[in-house]
């Protein structure tokens, strides 16, 4: 049926999006953004082999090989060491935003680069996971990655040089070493808005027919409409006007060109009448849309 097939196009409540990635040579790595699991449900993996730093606000239960498995509700700030090879698996909550920063560094740079004792973690050969909450200096750290401005060169040095930051900080956690200033700290003002955007879009994109008003959103996320259109347009590059016009037309030449739904059809489906849907289709792709079929 055409109205099942338009409606299939809408997106699970399942979601990824990355907000910050760097990958450097010999497996050095730095990752952060949000998801968010459908279902709760055990998913197993290798454990990287090295140093992996997690901080994470969300919630999961973690195991590694036949050990108990652990629960952590952030935010929280892990460190794996694998100095071989072991299995973990994780099962994150369904329908909790899931925010993370990962940063990975294999055993060799380790000594070989930073100069890091390998057995700066007393291990009897198998995996060693420590946990704890994450403080205000972690925190700070994986606000910065989240919302880095640098372009180019300039953006990996930064992101690398957090990356080591946050790696430090773990370990100097792990190891019970004093760190400055540990009060619990609120996500900053930018982390929030960035949130706030990609919420508004996810929201938008759902429901292209019934789409929320830019001010129904911002009551819905706890902004002022003037501060949620800003930080959609930082986040983007466009107003949520111009965003939400560009994915209705955008998805209605989809199902004009699948063959399933005729001009009108199309146009009800992402919320437009059928003569203001042909005036815009032909002003964004040139042609009428009644040419497509």
């Amino acid at each position: 049926m055409p109205f099942l097939r338009a409606r299939a196009a809408a997106p699970a409540a399942e979601h990824h999006r990355v907000d910050a990635a760097l990958d450097l040579a010999h497996g050095c790595s730095l990752r952060a953004g949000v998801f968010r699991r459908s279902v709760t449900e055990w998913r197993e993996e290798s454990l990287y082999p090295g140093l992996k730093v997690i901080l994470l606000d969300g919630q999961v239960r973690s195991r590694v090989e036949d050990r108990a498995s652990l629960a952590l509700r952030g935010p929280a700030l892990c460190l794996a060491w694998n100095p071989g090879q072991a299995q973990g698996a994780d099962a994150f909550e369904a329908g909790v935003d899931q925010r993370y920063t990962v940063v990975t560094l294999p055993a060799a740079s380790l000594w070989q680069e930073l100069g890091v004792d390998p057995d700066f973690l007393p291990s009897d050969g198998g995996p060693v996971i420590w946990h704890g909450t994450a403080g205000r200096e972690a925190r700070r750290i994986a606000d910065q990655v989240r919302v880095c401005r640098y372009e180019g060169p300039a953006r990996g040095l930064y992101l690398a040089a957090k990356g080591l930051e946050l790696a430090a900080i773990a370990l100097a956690q792990a190891g019970q070493a004093p760190l400055p200033d540990e009060r619990a700290a609120a996500p900053s003002a930018a982390v929030r808005d960035l949130d706030a955007a990609h919420e508004a879009r996810r929201r938008l994109a759902a429901d292209l027919r019934g789409a929320p008003s830019s001010s129904m959103l911002a009551r819905a996320l706890g902004l002022h409409t003037r501060k949620l259109e800003a930080a959609f347009k930082r986040a983007f590059g466009v107003s949520m006007a111009r965003y939400l016009q560009e994915a209705r037309l955008t998805h209605g030449r989809e199902l004009i060109l699948s063959g399933g739904l005729s001009v009108s059809e199309a146009a009800w489906h992402v919320g437009y009448a059928p003569a203001h849907f042909s005036v815009a289709f032909r002003r964004r792709f040139g042609v009428r849309p009644s040419e497509l079929r």
